[in-house]
């Protein structure tokens, strides 16, 4: 080794020294002494693998001896590509063995790394298009805890990034390859140019393998791929953009439905055509409708969808069928229905318009013009799920926020014309779920105004008008007119005010006055709305109060009627002795300073409850109430004096229903005029006559309780009922009264169906023997059948013909029509469709 540290030097001087005389010699020198310096390096190369144990400070030195020798030969090779000779190599026959040493740059690292990431994305892409093209294998996409539509966006995603990593590619290619084209001298370019064609193929191959592959992907079928054994999909409809505007319905996932609802319904193309293909073979088809099951049927429109939903607004089970139109080789056009779903609404809402007409349209209900009030009730709704609790909530209007909850009524009122989608939420059935439907809300042909007044001082009120739906824009002319209601008379009459349909204005005096607006539109239309102001006596106090009485036979208090005791100022009494209770609802305004009093024929009263004070009137003399309101601070005060007046009736009479007074025919109820009195002592009830209502009547008999068996009125449709009891005494005095609770009678509920025992698919084939049987309750008179195929139909009587078979020789779709008589109940109709194949 020592020898090479002599060569380097020996060497390294004589290049320094000598002086070639011409390139040729100059070229065998160089020459000569390369295949020395390669000698050297591989002498010394094998020392170190020979001695892999030998001390670091010995290695560092060999390993200098190897970095000096690599220099002079590179430096050797210069000279020679400067003299021109080029067929050069360097060290070419060093091999690294066993315990040497080998760097990795980060070029390599970075190439390993990309290589791995790109056969892993490709891997990816291969999972999911298998998965896509077959749902089932490896536990679907549910195995891998994605839905489908996430892994058609993930293989879109992939796919893309594929196809920019490989555009990328080409573009390197493409570049390095022109740039040494252009900048290389003295070589062949060939592989250059071979460099070049590689980079655009690879452009053109990514972007067209690409596209073509992310066409593909676009193209699946969510719908098919996740639902491999169904023709058409069904959805509950919600409101129009929102984000769960359809919830799918599945047989796996039943929802308990409630009507009114919209139903969506969407085909399948890819399995529409399988189930073509095996149901039509080669017979073309030209159109597709869809039988609701309500009477409704609807066209198919787009590629997929139906022109509208089907709407359901009744409680019941709806078969849905698809209609198929399809024409022969030989150009018959034939239709075939094939039996798709049957809907099960299992509850409804009650829904009227308390102000205006409600109507159902082809997917909506109609209510109107505005303003209108609507009534919802979803008592049935609890009593058809056994739902345990009464939550529910109500949003009128669908603006976010909850218009009432936990109450199984709710009203709103709707101001502007347009379709509104209420929506309710039982959280009992679901916290997700909320059921709405479209509600049409239609315009008025005259402009609806409102009058608002808002108090200010005594008298003095502030009054502004409105118009629903920003209709006053159509007002050309307007008046406001002041009527005392007490006389009828026009007190004042103000037209086109300076502040608008703004204005303050004061009222003479105490008294109830009525507010008109008068106003004709841009084209002549004439309207007008008005309000009530009632104002209260010279004391700018605000009193509400109500009287309540009871009587011996009734010890409750209970609300007298407001309205003659306020105009007249007195209190009409029937009986005597009777307990009357005052009470306080609202004095405004009211503070520390405000002081009540009440007087019963000037002595005070002293109340029992705060705001409550009790009387007790024992004779027919008139007596008098006096309440009286003071506050010495402000200097206000009210008083107001009521008179009570005996009006003594001779016979007094009472009817009341004991127990139930709703329930299912035959329904006995119990009433009970019994409680009757007289006011005179020396007379007696002698007999009693009943009018139940229904048609039916008991004359003058003693009993003051009796009992009485309702039926429907199946004739006028009615089961609302009123009974009245006529009582007489033994001076010849007699009074009629009426109950205060209707009698109510419902339908008893009847069921008839149809089934096919032998075939319950309601398919079979010529020939097949098909047993029938019915499933009903009560107790029919007469049956009759008609099976569909021309025969007159057959008629039993009673329950001897509930079982029967049929065999047809021809094949074609039956419609079998079963009508069940009562005897004391309605007639009951039921109809199915039975489908014979050869």
């Amino acid at each position: 080794m020592a020898n090479n540290e002599s060569f380097l030097q020996q060497n390294t001087a004589a290049g320094a020294e000598i002086s070639h005389l011409n390139d040729d010699v100059k070229i065998k020198e160089i020459l000569s002494e390369q295949e020395k310096l390669q000698k050297l390096y591989n002498e010394v190369v094998a020392y170190i693998q020979q001695h892999s144990q030998m001390p670091t400070e010995e290695m560092i030195k060999y390993q200098t001896q190897l970095k000096q020798l690599s220099e002079y030969y590179q430096l050797n090779q210069q000279k020679l590509k400067t003299l021109g000779y080029s067929n050069v190599q360097v060290n070419k026959n060093v091999v690294l063995k066993q315990g040497a040493r080998k760097n990795i740059s980060i070029k390599t690292i970075l190439l390993g790394c990309g290589s791995i990431v790109f056969l892993f994305l490709l891997g990816l892409i291969f999972l999911f298009s298998y998965l896509l093209k077959n749902p089932q294998q490896l536990g679907g996409f549910a195995g891998l805890g994605i839905t489908a539509a996430v892994a058609k966006d993930l293989l879109s995603g992939l796919t893309l990034t594929v196809m920019i990593v490989v555009l990328l590619l080409g573009i390197v290619i493409l570049i390095i390859n022109v740039y040494k084209a252009f900048t290389k001298k003295n070589s062949s370019k060939l592989r250059y140019y071979a460099g070049i064609a590689l980079g655009f193929f690879i452009l053109i191959l990514a972007l067209v393998a690409g596209t073509n592959v992310l066409t593909r992907i676009k193209e699946i079928n969510l719908a098919a791929v996740t639902n491999p054994n169904e023709v058409v999909l069904f959805y509950l409809k919600g409101v129009p953009n929102e984000k769960n505007e359809f919830t799918q319905i599945t047989q796996e996932r039943p929802l308990p439905l409630i009507a009114p609802m919209n139903m969506t319904a969407r085909v399948i193309r890819p399995n529409f055509q399988k189930f073509t293909n095996i149901e039509l073979g080669s017979q073309k088809v030209t159109g597709l409708q869809l039988d609701c099951g309500n009477g409704s049927v609807i066209n198919l429109n787009q590629k997929t969808e139906f022109e509208r939903p089907c709407f359901y607004t009744k409680k019941g089970n709806y078969l849905t069928r698809l209609i198929i139109h399809y024409e022969t080789p030989n150009k018959e056009k034939k239709t075939v229905p094939y039996a798709l779903r049957q809907i099960v609404v299992g509850s409804e809402l009650v829904i009227q318009g308390l102000n205006k007409q409600l109507t159902g349209g082809q997917n909506e209900l109609v209510v109107g013009p505005l303003p209108a009030e609507v009534e919802f009730k979803a008592d049935r709704v609890f009593r058809d799920f056994n739902l345990s609790s009464y939550k529910v909530r109500w949003d009128g209007n669908n603006d976010g926020n909850e218009d009432k909850i936990d109450d199984a009524t709710f009203r709103f009122t709707y101001d502007e014309a347009k379709v509104y989608y209420p929506k309710i939420r039982f959280p009992e059935i679901s916290e997700e779920l909320t059921y709405t439907f479209p509600l049409r809300v239609e315009q008025s042909g005259i402009p609806v105004c409102k009058i608002e007044l808002s108090e200010k001082t005594v008298n003095n009120y502030d009054i502004s008008a409105s118009f629903f739906d920003d209709t006053e824009r159509f007002i050309s002319d307007y008046s406001f007119v002041f009527i005392d209601k007490a006389t009828g008379k026009v007190i004042d009459e103000i037209h086109n005010t300076d502040n608008g349909m703004e204005f303050p204005y004061a009222f003479p005096g105490k008294g109830t006055y009525i507010v008109r607006m008068n106003f004709i539109t841009t084209d002549d239309k004439k309207g007008s709305c008005e309000t009530e102001a009632k104002l209260l006596e010279k004391s700018s106090f605000n009193v509400n109060y109500e009287v309540h009485a009871s009587s011996p036979n009734d010890m409750t208090y209970k609300k007298m009627d407001m309205d003659p005791i306020l105009q007249k100022k007195t209190i009409a009494l029937p009986e005597i002795p009777t307990k009357l209770k005052l009470k306080l609802i609202k004095i405004e305004p009211k503070t520390f300073n405000t002081k009540v009093n009440v007087f019963l024929d000037d002595k005070p009263v002293v109340f029992t409850t705060e705001g409550e004070y009790l009387f007790d009137i024992t004779d027919a003399k008139q007596h008098k109430i006096k309440l009286q309101i003071q506050d010495k601070v402000r200097g206000l005060d009210y008083e107001e004096n009521l008179t009570t007046m005996i009006g003594l009736d001779d016979v007094i009479g009472k009817l009341q229903v004991i127990g139930d007074s709703v329930g299912f025919e035959p329904f006995e109820v119990t009433l009970d005029a019994s409680s009757s009195r007289l006011n005179d002592p020396a007379d007696q009830i002698t007999y009693f006559t009943w009018d139940f209502g229904d048609g039916q009547q008991q004359q003058k008999v003693s009993n003051g309780v009796i009992k009485h068996r309702y039926r429907f009125d199946y004739t006028k449709n009615n089961g609302t009922f009123k009974p009245k009891v006529t009582v007489y005494t033994q001076k010849g005095r007699s009074v009629t009264v009426e109950s205060s609770n209707l009698v109510v009678v419902k339908k008893q509920l009847i069921k008839l169906e149809i089934n096919p025992d032998s075939h319950p698919t309601q398919e079979a084939k010529i020939g097949d023997v098909v047993s029938f049987s019915l499933d009903f309750n009560g107790l029919p008179k007469k049956v009759s059948r008609d099976f569909g195929d021309g025969t007159p139909a057959h008629e039993c009587e009673g329950r001897t013909c509930t079982e029967m078979t049929k065999t047809r020789s021809k094949k074609g779709t039956y419609r079998i029509n079963v009508k069940m008589d009562f005897e004391d109940q309605q007639s009951i109709e039921q109809t199915m469709e039975f489908r014979i194949r050869e």
